[in-house]
């Protein structure tokens, strides 16, 4: 039975923001599966040359050791809306540059009707943004991912420690 609220945070992200509490966050997460490996660089052989580009540049730009193997299926569905994106944004310009209504076209009776590129955009738009939710990669999640970086400090001491545990930057 799925529990209500919020949708779990993968161990592993919390261990990449740094936010992981083994008090709070290792209650139910003792079964967790946990995928292995590095999602490989290569994208599907199916992919155009475009999406292969795309996949090429999110490996190459998503946080180290986030995408895995297990993630293939996400990461594909998210290039393919990306690259559908790119062409009905392209083939809208190439509406509206030789149109005195941009966004617009003539339906069968000749009125101005929205463009048919306009839902393709807005669908693959709201694809793109589910799908990086799920790998986090979206605007939203890039903050939280660096937000745990801390700066190593410079002399390594017992006092170091003990305020790192308690919360206090200063070593005073």
């Amino acid at each position: 039975m799925p529990r209500p609220g919020p949708k779990p945070i993968p161990t592993e992200l919390h261990q990449l923001r740094d936010s992981f509490n083994a008090t709070r966050h290792g209650r139910d997460r003792a079964g967790e599966p946990l995928p292995e490996g590095e999602l490989a660089a290569t994208a599907p052989d199916w992919m155009s040359i475009g999406q292969r580009e795309s996949w090429a540049y999110v490996i190459g730009h998503a946080p180290k050791g986030l995408l895995k193997p297990l993630d293939r299926g996400v990461l594909a569905v998210w290039v393919e809306a990306e690259d559908r994106h790119r062409t009905a944004v392209m083939q809208q310009a190439k509406l509206d540059a030789s149109s005195s209504l941009p966004l617009m076209t003539r339906g069968k009776d000749g009125q101005p009707i929205p463009s048919p590129y306009l839902r393709i955009i807005r669908q693959a738009a709201e694809t793109m943004l589910r799908a990086a939710s799920e790998l986090g990669f979206s605007p939203a999640a890039r903050p939280r991912l660096a937000a745990g970086q801390a700066e190593a400090p410079a002399q390594e001491s017992p006092w170091t420690r003990l305020q790192v545990i308690h919360g206090r930057k200063d070593a005073s």
